[in-house]
């Protein structure tokens, strides 16, 4: 009884393997069916006559659940360890670092209105007015209405 257990546990695992590597030799192929693999059209049952051993099933998905536990309680104990280690590694802070950082206050305005007024006013007094742009008084500024008055009628060259 032993062997018939040994012979379906190694069946099993070189099945296994013979699918995964789609090697099926033709010794699989000439072998003759046993009389456990009939089909429907011989008069068999239709499916699977034994069943999968349940309790090593069950056993392996304990084993897997241990190990996956074991890793995870592992890697959360390694944290916390080198963590630990890490922080005791660093130096201690200043008190400059653990001091309170408060911002300045906000750079506002006091009256928008009236300094977009001025800046509108200066803006107004260089496009319209006359200045000089040197101080040789070689250069000069004029209003843009003037410099249009003055080109009307005249080449742009040279």
């Amino acid at each position: 009884m032993s062997t018939d257990r040994t012979q379906r546990r190694y069946g099993f695992v070189s099945t296994i393997i013979a699918g995964l590597s789609g090697l099926r030799g033709p010794a699989a192929a000439s072998r003759p069916r046993q009389s456990s693999e009939k089909d429907e059209s011989s008069g068999g049952p239709g499916y699977e006559v034994s069943d999968v051993n349940v309790g090593n099933t069950a056993r392996v998905m304990a084993g897997l659940m241990v190990t996956a536990l074991v890793v995870i309680g592992g890697m959360v104990w390694l944290r916390t360890f080198v963590a630990a280690d890490q922080r005791q590694a660093l130096p201690k802070l200043t008190a400059q670092q653990t001091s309170r950082l408060v911002p300045p206050p906000p750079n506002l305005q006091a009256d928008p209105y009236a300094d977009l007024d001025a800046e509108r006013a200066a803006e107004n007094r260089r496009l319209d007015g006359y200045a000089f742009l040197d101080a040789s008084r070689q250069r000069a500024r004029i209003p843009i209405d003037r410099a249009m008055a003055l080109t009307v009628g005249r080449t742009l060259d040279p």
